[in-house]
This record gives structure tokens, C-alpha cells and sequence, in this order.
């Protein structure tokens, strides 16, 4: 049984919903938001201010000072997750949604997951289930996915959404997300 389940994702394809029913069913511990909140209390920092650099690259800067105290804040937010992971990976049976989680594990026994869908499918999910106006529901999607990956580039060796770089690539939209869950679950057990 894998120990740990990374899990990237496209905006609005259901990753959230797939963890989340994935962790119930094999008694996982979830971590996504809740890692928000985390960094939060570790850097003294507003939610508010936290949340909107969740998951987004450093800006490039002509030269970096040394030291941790000039990092810039998206960094500091990084490595402040990669803090948490890496605690949560000293007891097996977690399940970590985005945040390069896979890179931060790659030595451990852990299952490499990467959900999409269809554009069209994204879209009508952002709209219903995200409460994304209709007019802007694209816009944010590309925004996300652009966020995400340039996110995955920097901190990774690896490319986001290639599958060569992931043990199991699912289309949400194909399958269900129910279909997902259980694919995962007996991919969990497989080992």
C-alpha cells in the first residue's frame, strides 16, 4: 500500500472532491487548505494574504539577498509547506492536494496523481459547483492552471500535467469522480 497520494491538479476538474472522498475511504489524513491555515500560524501572517499566494511562484528579482529574512514571500510561504509535508510524512496515510507535494516526497513510498478534463467540462464546473460568473469562468481557469504550473516549474524537476511525470494521469470527466476514488483506491492497495 502506498503510503502517501500526491494529487495536481487542473482547476475545476474535481481534484478537491476526489481527495476528499479518497481520504474517507482509506482513513487518510487530507491536507490542502488546511495548509493555508497552517502557514498562516507559522508565519504570524493573515489569512487573507496568505491565500492569495498559496501555491504561486517567487516573482523573478534581479539579484536574491542571502538569508531567510529576505526571501520573498511566496518562497517563504513555500518552504513554510514543505515544512508541514514533510512532518506529515514522518507517520504514513496522507493525502496532499498540489503544493509539489510529489517533489517534496519523491524518495517515499508515494502514489503520483495528476486529474484533468475537458476545457468544456472545466468550465461548466467553475460556473456550478465554484461559483464562477459565467463571463469570467475561462479567465479564471487560465489563470489557475497558469499559476499552478509556472508554481510546479519552479519548485520542481519535473513538468507539470506531462503524464510521463506522474504514476496516474485520470480524466474527472470521463470517469466520475466516484470512478477516480475507487481507481484510487485499489491503485493505493496495489503495492
Amino acid at each position: 500500500m502506498y503510503d502517501f497520494i500526491t494529487i495536481e491538479r487542473r482547476y475545476a476538474c474535481g481534484g478537491q472532491q476526489i481527495a476528499t472522498k479518497l481520504s474517507q475511504k482509506l482513513n487518510y489524513r487530507l491536507y490542502d487548505h488546511n495548509m493555508v491555515v497552517e502557514t498562516c500560524e507559522r508565519l504570524d501572517l493573515p489569512y487573507n494574504m496568505i491565500v492569495g499566494m498559496d501555491e504561486q511562484a517567487p516573482v523573478n528579482t534581479l539579484f536574491n539577498l542571502p538569508g531567510e529574512k529576505y526571501l520573498p514571500l511566496e518562497e517563504k510561504i513555500f518552504n513554510t509547506e514543505v515544512e508541514i509535508i514533510q512532518e506529515a510524512a514522518k507517520e504514513p496515510g496522507a493525502i496532499f492536494v498540489g503544493r509539489c507535494a510529489g517533489e517534496v516526497l519523491k524518495d517515499k513510498k508515494c502514489l503520483r496523481v495528476f486529474i484533468t478534463a475537458s476545457k468544456e467540462f472545466r468550465r461548466e464546473r467553475a460556473i456550478k459547483v465554484e461559483k464562477i460568473a459565467r463571463e469570467n469562468a475561462e479567465k479564471t481557469m487560465q489563470k489557475f492552471d497558469q499559476r499552478r504550473e509556472k508554481y510546479f516549474t519552479a519548485h520542481s524537476s519535473a513538468r507539470w500535467g506531462v503524464p510521463e511525470n506522474f504514476n496516474l494521469v485520470l480524466n474527472s470527466e470521463l470517469l466520475g469522480v466516484d470512478a477516480c476514488v475507487d481507481i484510487l483506491v485499489t491503485a493505493c492497495k496495489s503495492i
